[in-house]
């Protein structure tokens, strides 16, 4: 049997996922946070980062990172192997599935916590590496995992409401189309979720929501807008003005911005939501 003889710190015992005559590649995994564009990031809200490990989409184990940050793992050379890493906020912010051993990635997931209103903590991050066998291993490897937030905020505002429907009755916002897990395949999914944030009327008699923290929406899903008076539905929109669907990604910052005299909705993201009282509503989507 051939063993990996490369010395490793004391404090994790690495070897061959399947020790046998195929032998080890050696890894330093160094996690990485990049906003949507891919650019390197920081972000203080993440406090502690894990790493999985699952052979043939079977979990094996569970990984801590080393003093200078870098995760050490070992892979057999016989195997396609994938390492998971989760940025967490705090012990009390996920609900997290750990894996137990053997139990496929599909199965298994991180979710946000009804006792704190199904929001995405900030902090939250994912990213994996997928390792494929290769003839060109060789022995040590330093890599970098990208790990993406899996929190999108969102908030709406509503034009022309008061002229339309009047100042009288009770206006509300609510938001539906929305999930509450990562799967550790980086899936999401788990129960639908639905949010109806506090609203206020801007100077402009515009109805705005507060923000929501949220996960990106699921594969093939959009989120809808339902705007309700004295709780009767008024009007809901899932698409914008150029008939794409509402949807979010992890790291999005948008604004969806209603016209409900011109009966069209427009996304804004980043730093156009401080301007988008200066545009109209039938903008194109950002």
């Amino acid at each position: 049997m051939l063993l990996c003889t490369v010395a490793l710190s004391a404090a994790v015992m690495l070897s061959c996922i399947n020790e046998s005559d195929a032998g080890c590649v050696q890894y330093a995994a160094k996690p990485s946070l990049v906003d949507g564009n891919g650019a390197t990031r920081s972000d203080a809200a993440v406090k502690s980062i894990t790493a999985y490990l699952f052979s043939n989409g079977r979990f094996d184990h569970t990984l801590s990172a080393e003093s200078d940050g870098r995760f050490l793992v070992s892979f057999d050379g016989t195997k396609t192997t994938t390492l998971v890493m989760f940025g967490y906020p705090d012990n009390d912010s996920l609900s997290v599935n750990v894996p137990k051993e053997g139990e496929d990635i599909e199965n298994v997931s991180s979710s946000v916590l009804k006792t704190r209103g199904n929001l995405s903590p900030a902090g939250f991050y994912c990213g994996r590496y997928d390792y494929t066998p290769s003839k060109s291993d060789t022995l040590k490897k330093e890599i970098s995992v990208k790990m993406q937030s899996e929190r999108a905020t969102v908030k709406v505002v509503v034009e022309n409401l008061i002229s339309k429907y009047g100042s009288g009755g009770s206006y509300g916002i609510e938001l539906s189309g929305l999930r509450s897990s990562v799967g550790f395949d980086g899936t999401i999914g788990g129960d639908s979720i639905t949010y109806n944030p506090q609203t206020t009327f801007d100077t402009n008699n515009n109805l705005c929501s507060e923000t929501v923290n949220t996960l990106p929406t699921k594969k093939d899903e959009s989120v809808t807008v339902n705007l309700y008076r004295d709780g009767m539905l008024l009007w809901k929109i899932s698409d914008d003005c150029q008939g794409n669907s509402i949807t979010l990604s992890g790291g999005d910052n948008k604004a969806v911005v209603i016209d409900v005299m011109r009966m069209t909705a427009a996304l804004f993201s980043g730093s156009a939501i401080n301007n988008w009282n200066n545009i109209s509503g039938s903008t194109t989507a950002q």
